[in-house]
């Protein structure tokens, strides 16, 4: 009982308090006037009780409004409050949409399981809607009753009005706001000074009082408030609201009296301002540096357009303000009703001010993608935003584009399209890098392939435009395209690829019929590849003895006039004049100690338009691979000149019996050789050559839908070719090495085999001379033979035991080095992971003579080593 009486104590001391500082901050401020007006024969002692009064009227009616209930006297009803605020809206709206949209929204609220007071939410709703016109008539009927019109029990303030009638002449009317509020404004004496000095009845409110000086000001007007946030929407500092030094930060003048709410309220409302700021920035120092590109300027126009609305927002409020200020301001514009008037207009900046964000560094295509991310977003509604700004910002890139591929001109001065241009790229190389893609500036909305078509179709028109001049082709169906913008991928795609088919198709159709790229490609197959079998003889033929001096005694108009008549023995003769008129004779680089055969080498002659795809690399490729097979025809040519120079010669050294064995072995090795050439040839010129040809003109037929492909296709054609008739498909880097080894062991020994026969027919012309001597002799009567001429029918000694032994042994080791090199070949042949490889392999060795004398060999020298490591035990 003790403590309750102590808490009421407690509470009536802070109610007294607050009450005696309520009513000295709401000191009137011509109280100092007053106090000088006042006759200084005036009861003192009447104004203190007159204060007094006033003080003790206002803690009265207090302590009621914290000991009343606040409970409604109403039934709690659902369907009947549901009804009320029915009929509350149908007399507002004669169209009853808005009652239509309650009744949905009611439904929705009946569902909800989360809120349990249903109703009195809805009751309060009702009772604090600033439409109701009963409520407010009410609520002016009966101002002397507080909080009535909301059924809350009536307050006694009989007492009130008593004493304030009695003080009617130094104090004004008590007024009850329609929300049950008091102001209580009051005179106060000269004890005012007192009051005010006196220490607080209670702690707890020292902090109040030190606050005083702020609310002894009066409260700053909403429209006031309102004027300075039109200035802030526009950007523009006002007079208590003013941007901050930070970026996104305003600031409210902390000495304004402007309650925490109020403020808050002005707070949410300064975004709008800040963001405006942000964007119209961006905008203008944008434009005014001059450097940006067309896309970023049409970016800055797409925000000033959609700032238009805005503005004509700002234009509306501002008019609203004006207005309200003339009529009545309580019915007017509010700091509430301005928020939920801005917040579509607070969306869109927003959104805009996240783009001037993330758009900031970026320029052309790479801007546009970064849009474009934005549509995937799941409000439709910002998707739609979205796709508008992107109409106006990609407008530029899509004029870029539409030019690109309906004119083949890239018209792109700031470099803000994914396609490059390369000024100092060579001729030859135009097509593959004079043009190429940058993937920074390549829009999300537009894929790897789309974009290769694009790239295609430009360079097309500019190939068909500056090599192939076809200016008739060009003028009929220039601009034939329809405008592009942004919007319907499909359609876009769709544009791109006719334009794509039609562009590629005639480029190829010019290629292969006026420019005659297959003919030159066939060309190159038959002479600098070696496929013209008449023509490479004859040339062998009148070229060998030439070729076997020494390459500085070698001159060109020489060999162009063998050429010529090497094409005129051929069938070659009868080959289109323009591809005769192309070939040539090319020679090497010269280095100390080559011969002719060395530095000798055809060429083919192509120009513009062909050498886009003979370009000079690829003539590079194949003037390797003629050095190639010109050398292993030179082997060829060497072998049967061995293997001519045996048949002749087989009679008339076959009486030197002491080398009769070692030229029934040369003419074996020499079989062994002539059989390997023609087996490596046969595989280049047939399994390498004449399968990738077919191949390739199969793939231009069928498969070809740009020059990028055709490209692409003699590209893979020239790789197989060099790679396999190289043998560079092998996982072995020495094994052209070998080869190229191998090949001159075969030349060492034909030059040995040379000089082995040239000595036999030299003893046989020996022998000749001899028995023409003897028959002489025997014509005039003398002896036909005599001790000199024991060396008839046998070789002399002296170089049957220096001269013979040497060559036979030359022989010997050039054959036993053929056939050790031959072996390991095939050991690295069969055991290759390319396929071709391993069968080249089993036709060099079908019957494995050499893997079977390799393994005999073998098994012999471990026999023989067995035997010593048993000899040593």
């Amino acid at each position: 009982m003790i403590n309750r009486m102590d808490n009421t104590d407690q509470v009536h001391e802070a109610v007294e308090a607050l009450v005696r500082l309520f009513l000295v901050q709401r000191k009137p401020l011509d109280e100092g006037r007053m106090d000088l007006d006042t006759d200084q024969d005036q009861d003192q002692e009447t104004l203190d009780a007159s204060h007094e009064a006033r003080i003790e009227a206002a803690q009265e009616y207090c302590l009621r409004i914290l000991g009343s209930r606040l409970a409604p006297s109403l039934v709690s009803d659902d369907m009947h409050i549901s009804d009320l605020i029915k009929k509350k809206l149908m007399r507002e709206d004669p169209s009853a949409n808005k009652a239509v949209r309650f009744s949905h929204l009611y439904t929705k609220l009946s569902a909800c399981s989360v809120l349990s007071k249903k109703w009195s939410t809805l009751y309060f709703l009702l009772a604090v809607s600033d439409q109701s016109s009963s409520v407010a008539q009410d609520s002016r009927a009966n101002d002397h009753q507080p909080l009535s019109f909301l059924g809350l029990h009536n307050l006694d303030t009989t007492r009130v009005r008593e004493r304030t009638s009695r003080e009617h002449s130094n104090t004004t009317t008590a007024a009850h706001s329609r929300h049950g509020s008091m102001h209580i404004p009051t005179q106060i004496s000269r004890t005012t000074a007192k009051l005010i000095s006196a220490p607080a009845p209670a702690t707890a409110y020292t902090n109040l009082l030190n606050d005083q000086s702020r609310y002894a000001q009066p409260e700053v007007e909403e429209s006031a408030l309102l004027r300075d946030l039109i200035f802030v929407f526009q950007g523009i500092d006002g007079k208590m609201i003013k941007f901050g030094t930070e970026s996104g930060t305003c600031s409210i003048d902390h000495s304004a009296n402007i309650s925490n709410s109020t403020r808050s309220l002005v707070s949410r409302l300064t975004e709008l301002g800040w963001l405006y700021k942000k964007i119209d920035t961006y905008v203008q120092t944008t434009l005014k540096e001059g450097t940006a590109g067309l896309v970023s300027q049409s970016f800055c126009s797409a925000l000033q357009h959609e700032l238009v609305d805005y503005f004509r927002l700002i234009a509306v409020l501002e008019a609203h303000i004006a207005k309200d200020t003339d009529t009545d301001p309580s019915k007017g514009l509010s700091l509430k009703r301005l928020l939920v008037w801005t917040q579509e207009s607070l969306q869109r900046l927003r959104l805009m001010s996240v783009l001037v964000e993330c758009c900031h560094d970026l320029q052309g295509g790479a801007l546009v993608s970064m849009v474009h991310d934005y549509t995937q977003h799941g409000d439709p509604l910002i998707q739609q935003f979205i796709h508008h700004m992107l109409e106006r910002i990609s407008a530029p890139f899509y004029v870029i584009m539409q030019r690109w591929i309906y004119e083949g001109e890239l018209d792109d001065p700031r470099t803000e399209f994914f396609i490059a241009f390369d000024p100092d790229v060579e001729e030859e190389d135009m097509w593959q890098r004079q043009y190429f893609i940058r993937k920074e500036m390549l829009p999300a909305f537009i894929g790897t392939s789309l974009a290769k078509k694009i790239l295609s179709i430009g360079k097309s028109l500019n190939f068909l435009r500056h090599k192939c001049d076809d200016a008739e082709w060009l003028l009929q169906n220039h601009g034939v395209g329809k405008s592009l913008k942004y919007g319907d991928i499909a359609e876009l795609e769709g544009s791109i690829d006719a334009a794509y088919v039609g562009t590629s198709r005639r480029l190829l159709q010019l290629l292969n019929s006026k420019f005659k790229l297959v003919d030159h490609l066939t060309a190159i197959k038959r002479y600098i590849l070696l496929g013209q079998g008449d023509f490479i003889q004859h040339l062998m033929e009148a070229l060998g003895s030439n070729l076997s001096q020494p390459a500085n005694t070698l001159f060109r108009h020489n060999l162009t006039g063998t050429l010529e008549a090497a094409i005129r023995s051929s069938n070659a003769q009868y080959d289109d004049p323009d591809v005769l008129r192309r070939l040539d004779v090319r020679l090497l680089e010269i280095s100390p100690g080559d011969s002719g055969w060395d530095v000798f080498s055809l060429d083919y002659h192509v120009d513009s338009p062909i050498n886009t795809i003979l370009t000079p690399v690829a003539m590079h490729q194949y003037l390797k691979m003629f050095n190639f097979l010109w050398r292993l025809k030179r082997v060829e040519y060497a072998l049967s000149s061995a293997w001519r120079r045996q048949t002749t010669s087989a009679r008339a050294i076959r009486p030197i019996l002491e080398l009769v064995p070692e030229l029934h072995h040369c003419r074996i090795v020499c079989s062994e050789m002539i059989h390997f050439v023609y087996q490596l040839q046969y595989y280049i010129l047939f399994e390498v050559l004449e399968c990738s040809w077919d191949e390739l003109l199969k793939t231009i037929e069928s498969s070809t839908t740009d020059l990028d492909s055709l490209i692409e296709a003699h590209a893979k054609y020239l790789r197989d070719v060099t790679s396999k008739g190289l043998l560079a498909a092998s996982h072995d880097a020495n094994m052209m090495p070998r080869l190229l080894e191998l090949l001159a062991t075969i030349l060492d020994y034909k030059v040995a085999q040379d000089n082995l026969y040239s000595y036999a027919l030299a003893e046989i012309e020996r022998r000749e001379r001899l028995v023409q001597t003897a028959d002489r002799r025997t014509r005039h009567g003398q002896w036909g033979l005599t001790d000199q001429d024991e060396t008839l029918d046998r070789i002399p000694e002296e170089q049957f035991e220096e001269l013979v032994p040497g060559l036979l042994r030359t022989l010997n080791e050039y054959s036993m080095q053929f056939k050790r090199e031959l072996s390991n070949l095939l050991i690295t042949l069969s055991a290759d992971g390319d396929s071709d490889l391993r069968f080249l392999s089993f036709r060099l060795d079908f019957n494995e003579f050499y893997m079977g004398s390799l393994k005999a060999s073998t098994t012999a020298a471990a026999a023989v080593s067995g035997k010593k490591a048993t000899a040593s035990r």
